[in-house]
């Protein structure tokens, strides 16, 4: 479970870069302003000034959408799993409807390949599932 998260470091890349050039366009639009406070023609910088500006907002935005890097650790996928206590037991002896209910939880989703004898199985859960329907209840 560990390995299958993004890689944080690969994700940091792309933010280090919209970084980078976030603080590139910010410092071309004061090197502008810079030049027409000490007398350049403001009309002869139109074009770059507005590139810049186009390029930092681009940043920005690329900045403010990008996901968190937060990946979890080995020990706290261990602590999930712990948590769940005896999960065999309590599938093996769940009600199909309670099943039903995990599966759709966590987005169970199971594709056979026949010929090769293989089973994908993946899940992504929305959110934090109940462990008490895990362990069984009622």
């Amino acid at each position: 479970m560990v390995d299958s998260q993004p890689d944080a470091h690969a994700s940091s890349g792309g933010r280090e870069a919209a970084q980078q050039r976030l603080a590139k366009a910010q410092a071309e639009l004061s090197r502008y302003q810079e030049a027409i406070r000490a007398g350049i023609d403001p009309l002869a910088l139109v074009e770059v000034m507005n590139a810049a500006q186009a390029a930092r907002v681009a940043a920005q935005a690329e900045l403010d959408g990008a996901p968190p890097l937060k990946a979890l650790s080995s020990a706290e996928v261990h602590a999930m799993i712990d948590s769940l206590g005896d999960a065999g037991a309590a599938l093996n002896s769940a009600k199909p409807e309670r099943l039903a209910d995990l599966y759709g939880a966590v987005d169970l989703q199971v594709r056979y390949t026949q010929t090769a004898h293989v089973a994908d199985v993946s899940i992504k859960p929305v959110s934090r599932v109940n462990s008490v329907r895990v362990r069984g209840g009622t």
